[in-house]
């Protein structure tokens, strides 16, 4: 026998060797040549299940459609019933179940345990179908240990020809759960959340989540409201519903137009508010990609999430729970929550038995919530059924716990429910105590958020930075928490057209691209410096609906050459238009191209760059009228030189006269 805790390792090698239960309805062929076209291929399909009771002298009914699924007729086709005894009493030996050779046994040839469907003379056709029943006691099964499932099926034999060897062409693997007389305490909660829609107050990107409220999120209010049911309310949902039942705008092409689900909102407000409070709890806003946010170092997802929360009134007192995209939880992403607001981890990747597992040391406590199975389709719904039961068995006195998302999801908690599992209100779950419990988490690596879609995050966070600058007195930037909350919502992981609809949705409104087209900068394409300091115009015309204050940033490509100091933080009211003027200064003469955008206080960009080029001549005049006064200085400097030498000639004494010139005595 197989001991309850997984430790005796032979049902790893044993029982979980059940293929269907993890990937639907499926059949097994225990050799490749029974696969060729020339061998025949039979389904067996499960349409029921029934257990009359757990005695030994009780039955277990199956019943069933033998269908040939081959090319080739089979002859002499049989349904014989197969079980193991080996008990299945931990989560590790019911979710391995991968092999197609487990070993188990058929039960003996009697008239309940086997079914002819044709003789070895009777051709089974390709195509052609038959119903089968077949059913032995609890006691024939071996069944006898209490609280532990067993995998049961039954296998098909046939032959190629009349007169062939006997070999299995199909093989059923469900499970059988055996409870114990103590009744299995389960705590069925109801997820009550959505994509998200809203951009900011008032407007949403579509209309989606107004059939919602009439649809999936009506019926989940439903089965919330049942006496026994817990519930688990998303804020960003709540704070959307809120918004949409006093009117909302939702965007269409470059306008909006008027949402249609305020009556729909206001009445579902009102349902949700009469439900038990001790029986709910809330999750993160807008459920964020926690493993994601890790993988990427955005190590504010949490605390960003918790301050959105915040703002939505009325939740302050439910504790708060993370729910992983997937419910896989990895360590790493648990231990990030350590410290933080967060009280419990959804896990559906736990190995340990039992609803309320403990952390490690800070860490939240885990919630293990029943792993969907793995097949689908509506022929996969009895043998899903039975995979449940065999989990709820194994979760034993320590109690189960399942999250319902679904309509479908909730019909299928109903029917899971059986007359020995028993309600049991997440309050209540609450308040048992997991230390004697600790979660240990099968190693998953869970899907998420790509680091591209991070940075494009990390890009609107920063643009919402931008605008709080830019328009110092709105509100908008107030909402920065909840857009890139929901911007890295768990919901965009499998949904990357969402993803950028969201995105785009918040960059029309705050991205810088959006915020260079609304604020337009106006200047000549060229300017003609006249002196060394000058100054040129640009206007500035605001499109948005808020005030807005900036500089402005003119960068030259020779700055050695000509500099431009920014200008003097200026305020431009919504739709008027600020003319400002820039001051170059320049250090020498030539063509300069300069580049000018308009800028937050802190210099963070906000429009395009508008190109001017500027001519700087008034260093050429300066130095004609250098040399002109140097001119003028030379000529009377030499004027006043000459005149020197002259004054001092006439001041000089009397020269002898010359030797031939005559005297007056020489005169007659």
């Amino acid at each position: 026998m197989i001991d309850g805790t997984g430790g005796t390792h032979r049902a790893l090698a044993l029982v979980l060797a059940w293929v269907t239960a993890v990937a639907g309805l499926l059949l097994w062929l225990p050799a490749a040549d029974a696969r060729a076209a020339d061998q025949p291929l039979v389904s067996f399909t499960m349409t029921s299940l029934d257990v009359s009771g757990y005695g030994s002298d009780d039955t277990v009914t199956l019943e069933g459609t033998v269908t040939n699924t081959g090319s080739v007729n089979a002859y002499g086709v049989q349904v014989i019933l197969w079980r193991s005894r080996d008990e299945i009493q931990s989560l590790a030996t019911l979710r391995q179940a991968s092999s197609n050779t487990i070993l188990g046994s058929r039960l003996p040839i009697s008239a309940d345990h086997y079914v002819v469907v044709t003789t070895s003379a009777e051709a089974f056709t390709p195509g052609q179908t038959a119903q089968v029943t077949l059913r032995a006691t609890i006691g024939e099964l071996g069944f006898d240990t209490r609280g532990a499932a067993f995998a049961f099926g039954a296998d098909v034999i046939a032959n190629a020809e009349p007169t062939g060897e006997y070999r299995t062409v199909g093989q059923l693997r469900t499970f059988v759960a055996i409870p114990t007389k103590a009744k299995v305490p389960v705590t069925s909660i109801v997820l009550l959340s959505a994509a998200p829609t809203k951009l900011v107050d008032n407007l949403f990107r579509n209309d989606d989540l107004a059939s919602e409220l009439v649809g999936r999120l009506s019926t989940l209010l439903d089965a919330a409201a049942e006496p026994g049911m817990s519930w688990l309310i998303d804020p960003a949902l709540l704070d959307e519903v809120r918004d949409m039942a006093d009117g909302y705008q939702v965007k269409k092409g470059d306008g909006t137009v008027a949402g249609t689900g305020a009556s729909a909102a206001e009445e579902w407000l009102d349902r949700f508010d009469a439900l038990d409070r001790d029986a709910g709890a809330r999750t993160l806003f807008a459920n964020p990609d926690l493993e994601g946010a890790r993988a990427a170092g955005d190590d504010l997802a949490v605390s960003r999430s918790e301050r959105a929360a915040a703002t939505v009134s009325g939740l302050d007192d439910l504790p708060v729970v993370a729910v992983p995209n997937g419910l896989l939880l990895t360590s790493a992403t648990l231990a990030s929550l350590t410290d933080s607001s967060v009280d419990l981890a959804l896990a559906d990747n736990t190995t340990t038995a039992g609803a309320l597992q403990g952390g490690d040391g800070d860490e939240p406590a885990v919630l293990a919530v029943s792993a969907a199975f793995p097949g689908d389709g509506a022929l996969a719904e009895n043998l899903r059924r039975q995979y449940a039961l065999a989990a709820t068995v194994i979760a034993g006195e320590r109690g189960e716990a399942r999250l319902l998302t679904t309509a479908a999801e909730v019909a299928a908690d109903e029917a899971d429910s059986p007359s020995w599992t028993v309600r049991r209100d997440l309050g209540e779950l609450l308040d048992s105590d997991p230390s004697h419990r600790t979660a240990n988490l099968q190693a998953v690596k869970p899907a998420h958020l790509t680091s591209q879609q991070f940075a494009a995050i990390s890009r609107l966070e920063s643009d919402f930075t931008a605008y709080a600058e830019l328009a110092r007195s709105s509100t908008l930037p107030e909402q920065s928490d909840a857009a890139v909350s929901r911007a890295i919502a768990t919901a965009w992981v499998d949904d990357s057209r969402g993803f950028d609809e969201q995105l785009a949705g918040m960059n029309d409104l705050v991205g810088v691209p959006a915020l260079g087209r609304a604020v337009v900068l106006d200047a000549s394409a060229r300017f003609v410096m006249s002196s060394r300091a000058n100054q040129f115009p640009i206007t500035v015309t605001n499109n948005l609906t808020e005030e807005i204050t900036l500089r402005i940033v003119v960068a030259s490509n020779n700055p050695q050459r000509l500099s431009v100091p920014d200008s003097d933080p200026v305020t431009v009211e919504p739709g008027q238009s600020v003319t400002v003027n820039i001051r170059p200064e320049a250090t020498s003469n030539g063509v300069v191209t300069a580049r000018a955008y308009a800028a937050t206080e802190s210099g963070r960009r906000i429009t395009p760059d508008t190109s001017i080029i500027i001519e700087v001549t008034d260093l050429g005049v300066v130095a004609w009228v250098i040399v002109t006064v140097s001119a003028l200085v030379l000529i009377g400097a030499t004027a006043w030189r000459i005149r020197q030498v002259r004054r001092r000639e006439a001041t000089a004494a009397p020269a002898e006269p010359s030797p031939t010139e005559p005297t007056p005595a020489d005169e007659p």
